[in-house]
């Protein structure tokens, strides 16, 4: 019973993180920390000037803090990136650290509540594992009772480590629940995503989710070759065979175009038994020119009727994108024309367009 609610506890505080959502939310939280952090300052300057005529320490201390890890950020901004997580954990802690030794000098005269709000806020804006955060929530609850052993007065000291206490597990309990919570939803839009963006019968990315994803390339003009993929007499193979045997075919192409590709090329099921791939980066007309080949090879090998010797055989029209094609409709376009110059010769094969699209067809 301990061992399986232990079990449990450790994997609701180590649920995975996606490294990409990670390093996203945690580049805003950074910025806006770093930002607010200076802008706060700036504040706290402007003001002590006006209403005390001076300029406090612990101000300009802030000021050039935030500065500086603005600066540095900024500065190393592409190899910070990757492990953004650990900046901002560490800059939360190297926050928390000068308020601390304020807020429990020697001298206080009253019980500290700023240091116990930010350790509330600041740990919630991190995504990262739960027990992550909770160790760093439990580090930054140790110092500040430490700190507090410094604090002369028997009173504000009591009252300190009573707040400094509760504050610290309501903390762990909250930012860790927290966490959690986070995570989960970036799961579960990521499922819901993926189902949105994929065909239920193949795997492979619909039509809605692989055009978007072109698009994308297209407008960051990524060269590549884009391929429109038809399966040969397909309504025949239905009726023949059923649309049992035809649903099973419409996978295995799948299958073999999945395989044949890289896993970062796109691709998708258009409609029906038409297929579309965009192979990023493939441009040389050689190279498109016999991976094409080895596809019509490896799609002979789905049988249809094995007595009968028959086998699924498709056309391919397709274009190579060296960047010049400005949108998807335009490549999608050149690729049509070319496929069904393909079907014209007899179906089972392709027909390849390797010249720019501002020059035109030669």
């Amino acid at each position: 019973m301990v061992k399986r609610l232990w079990n449990q506890f450790k994997e609701y505080m180590n649920i995975e993180v996606d490294r990409e959502v990670a390093r996203v939310e945690n580049s805003k939280a950074l910025k806006m920390i770093l930002t607010v952090g200076l802008l706060n300052s700036l504040l706290l300057i402007v003001l002590d000037k006006i209403v005390f005529d001076r300029v406090r320490y612990v101000a300009l201390i802030g000021c050039c803090i935030f500065l500086f890890f603005l600066a540095f950020s900024y500065m190393n901004w592409p190899e910070l990136k990757d492990g953004i997580t650990i900046e901002v954990e560490l800059v939360t802690l190297l926050m928390l650290v000068p308020v601390g030794i304020i807020e429990y000098l020697p001298k206080a005269e009253d019980a500290a509540f700023l240091y116990l709000i930010l350790l509330i806020l600041l740990p919630s804006l991190i995504l990262d594992k739960p027990w992550h955060l909770l160790a760093m929530v439990l580090l930054a609850g140790v110092f500040a009772l430490f700190r507090n052993h410094t604090v002369i007065e028997d009173s504000v000291r009591d009252r300190n480590f009573v707040r400094i206490l509760s504050v610290t597990f309501l903390a762990s309990v909250f930012i860790s629940h927290y966490a959690h919570s986070r995570i989960k939803s970036f799961h579960l839009r990521r499922s819901t995503q993926v189902v949105a963006e994929h065909d239920p019968l193949t795997g492979i990315y619909n039509r809605a989710g692989g055009i978007k994803m072109i698009r994308d390339c297209i407008d960051k003009q990524e060269s590549g070759t884009f391929l429109i993929i038809d399966i040969d007499d397909f309504k025949l193979v239905n009726d023949r065979y059923g649309h049992q045997k035809g649903d099973e075919v419409l996978k295995q192409v799948a299958g073999i175009l999945q395989s044949s590709f890289k896993q970062t090329d796109i691709v998708m099921r258009m409609g029906g038994d038409e297929f579309i791939i965009y192979a990023a980066g493939m441009v040389d007309f050689e190279v498109s020119r016999k991976r094409l080949e080895l596809l019509n090879k490896a799609i002979h090998k789905v049988v249809l009727d094995e007595k009968a010797g028959k086998y699924v055989t498709v056309s391919i029209g397709g274009a190579i994108n060296d960047g010049s094609y400005p949108t998807y409709d335009a490549l999608y376009k050149a690729s049509d024309q070319y496929l069904y110059q393909t079907k014209a010769k007899g179906k089972d094969g392709y027909s390849l367009l390797g010249t720019s699209y501002k020059r035109g067809p030669q």
